[in-house]
């Protein structure tokens, strides 16, 4: 774009400069046809000759036809300047349109790894979550079982004691119980003797 821009100024100023040119050049050839009358008049009547300033016809137009093609030559790079331009402009619209689709399919990728980190993410927190579950009711059920086998060796070592306590409470009592019929028995044997012993001394009378 700072090279069309130089061209662009360089243009003008042959534009500027060829105007200036033709002014001139207009001006001269008006104060030479100018001077020529003045010149011619004023020694019409003296004899003497004077040179008269003369303008060639084919050196104006020479001069006329190089400003022409001067001109021709400035549109002619007027043009090729803004076709220039034109077909820059295109371009940069073009690179524009380009970058900006490159940009929104960025955008776009941006997005779908977004999305599927989130879900990852998303997908990690659920496996862990599930794996703590597991992990708790792994721990529960070791402590249920725990709990139980503390339960039933209680339980055991309770019905045991008090297996053994019935046990000795039975042979206690069987023990006290066989020891009071022997003595009762002994008591009655030792009665029963000694009444017959006191009915034989009597009958032996």
């Amino acid at each position: 774009m700072s090279k069309a821009t130089e061209q662009n100024d360089k243009l003008k100023r042959a534009i500027i400069i060829s105007a200036v040119l033709h002014i001139i050049l207009f001006a001269v050839l008006i104060w030479s046809s100018f001077d020529e009358h003045i010149e011619a008049s004023a020694g019409g009547g003296g004899g003497s000759a004077i040179d008269a300033v003369m303008v060639d016809p084919g050196a104006v137009v020479q001069q006329y036809n190089r400003q022409q093609d001067q001109q021709a030559s400035a549109r002619r790079a007027e043009d090729e300047r803004k076709k220039l331009q034109q077909q820059q402009a295109e371009e940069l619209q073009q690179k524009q349109a380009a970058e900006q689709e490159r940009l929104k399919q960025l955008e776009k990728e941006r997005l779908a790894a977004q999305e599927q980190q989130k879900q990852a993410e998303e997908a990690a927190k659920l496996a862990q979550q599930q794996q703590q579950q597991a992990e708790e009711a792994a721990k529960a059920a070791a402590d249920a079982k725990k709990k139980a086998e503390a339960e039933a060796a209680k339980a055991a070592a309770d019905a045991k004691k008090k297996a053994e306590a019935e046990a000795v409470k039975a042979a206690a009592d069987a023990k006290k119980k066989a020891e009071a019929e022997a003595a009762k028995a002994a008591a009655d044997a030792k009665k029963k003797a000694e009444a017959e012993a006191a009915k034989a001394a009597a009958e032996a009378k």
